[in-house]
Parts: structure tokens; C-alpha cells; sequence
């Protein structure tokens, strides 16, 4: 188990864009509800630009219940990314991610590259692949791994100096017999991202999800609302 979690930590650290000119650490708070399962969930966590635009991300999870009775852990996450730089205009972006909870563990290495009309505008594309590295039952009752294969694109505008908004369309397909909450192999979740740069140290953000149908035919959309503070 040791060994595992070593990994899991470590593995996106050897390896999405962001537009940083200079390093940067900051502590991130972020509430979320998704209606229909009328689910809610708190996260904390930290991050570390580097001068050259690379980074990593360590957060964690946790469940509050539907009526704030509880506050349980349920996962751990990692991830790191490192750009590549191409051009002026183009950068490639390898990185992974990993999610640990007390079911098993899920690794996610992924590759996107961004082109840069202008400081201002940018458009960038990423292909995912969620390996769990835990079986379970699918709709044939085999055990198997419930992977799925994730395509990102990323629209990204500097409105203003402060201002920074994100289109986000994400499309899924498991790559096994399972299906999704819809009920589907396939579904989509785009999302639309606002944050604000207050100061030198504080940045609220907002984002609007919608994560398709679940299988009553309920849309489900996921609020979340957040704080950064940079350190330095």
C-alpha cells in the first residue's frame, strides 16, 4: 500500500497550460453543490508555479453530507504538469494526476497543447485517460476496470487585467462495459470558469458545470464557488 501511494504521488510530478510568468504558491478553498443528487463538497489544497510555467497541485477532499451533518474524507489528489514550449504561439503540456481514496486509486496521465492568438486569447485541447487501478462489476457482472478516455477543450480570455474567464467542454467514453450517470458509455460536461484577481494575494473564482443527465433524466449541474490566496 506504501508503494502505491508513493507512486501515485509521484508520478505527476515527472510530468493544461498555464499562463504564469513567475512563480507563484497559493492556498486554494472551494465549496461545490451538484443538484439532482443534491451532493456537496468541500476541498483544500495548494499549489506551486514554477518560473517556467510548470506546476504541481496537492488537494483534498471531503464530504459534508446533504445537510452538513458530517465532514468525512474521501480522496486525496495530485497532479503535476510541465509545458513545452514550441513557438511563440504553440506549447505542448504533458502531465498526470491521481486521486487516492480508501477504494483504490486512480492515475491519470494526459497531453494537451495551446495556441496563443494573443496575450489576451488562447485555445487549447487535452486528451485523458482515467486508469482505476481497482476492478469493479459492470453491466455484463465482470469485474473490470472502469476506465475512460476524457478530450478538454480549453477556451481561455483575459478579459481584464483582473478578469480572467474559461470555457470548458469535457467529453467522455468509457473504454469498458460501464456506463456513465446517464446511463450512456458517452456524455459531456462543459463548464464555464470567472476568477477575479483582487489583489496581490486573493482571487475568488466561480465556475458553472453542467455534468449531463443522471439516469432519472435529472440535470445535474455542480456550483462551485472558491478563494485563492497567493502566498508569494
Amino acid at each position: 500500500m506504501k508503494k502505491t501511494l508513493y507512486l501515485a504521488m509521484a508520478l505527476p510530478l515527472v510530468c493544461c497550460s498555464l499562463n504564469a510568468l513567475a512563480s507563484a504558491t497559493w492556498i486554494d478553498n472551494r465549496y461545490a453543490h451538484t443538484t439532482a443528487a443534491e451532493k456537496n463538497q468541500y476541498k483544500i489544497g495548494a499549489g506551486h508555479i514554477f518560473d517556467n510555467g510548470a506546476g504541481i497541485l496537492a488537494s483534498a477532499m471531503y464530504d459534508p453530507g446533504q445537510d452538513f451533518q458530517q465532514f468525512r474524507s474521501t480522496f486525496q489528489e495530485f497532479e503535476g504538469w510541465y509545458p513545452i514550449p514550441l513557438s511563440d504561439n504553440w506549447t505542448f503540456s504533458p502531465g498526470g494526476l491521481t486521486d487516492i481514496d480508501s477504494g483504490g486509486t486512480k492515475l491519470a496521465p494526459y497531453a494537451g497543447i495551446e495556441y496563443k492568438f494573443s496575450k489576451a486569447f488562447s485555445i487549447a485541447t487535452r486528451y485523458r485517460y482515467n486508469h482505476m487501478t481497482h476492478k469493479e462489476l459492470d453491466y455484463n457482472s465482470n469485474m473490470d476496470y472502469n476506465d475512460s478516455h476524457q478530450i478538454d477543450v480549453f477556451f481561455n480570455y483575459q478579459a481584464t487585467d483582473k478578469l480572467w474567464l474559461q470555457l470548458n467542454p469535457e467529453f467522455f467514453i468509457n473504454s469498458g462495459d460501464f456506463y456513465a450517470s446517464n446511463g450512456q458509455k458517452t456524455h459531456w460536461e462543459p463548464s464555464i470558469v470567472a476568477r477575479y484577481r483582487v489583489n496581490q494575494h486573493w482571487m475568488p473564482y466561480a465556475e458553472v458545470a453542467w455534468l449531463d443527465q443522471d439516469k432519472n433524466h435529472d440535470n445535474q449541474v455542480r456550483f462551485r464557488l472558491g478563494i485563492r490566496y497567493y502566498i508569494f
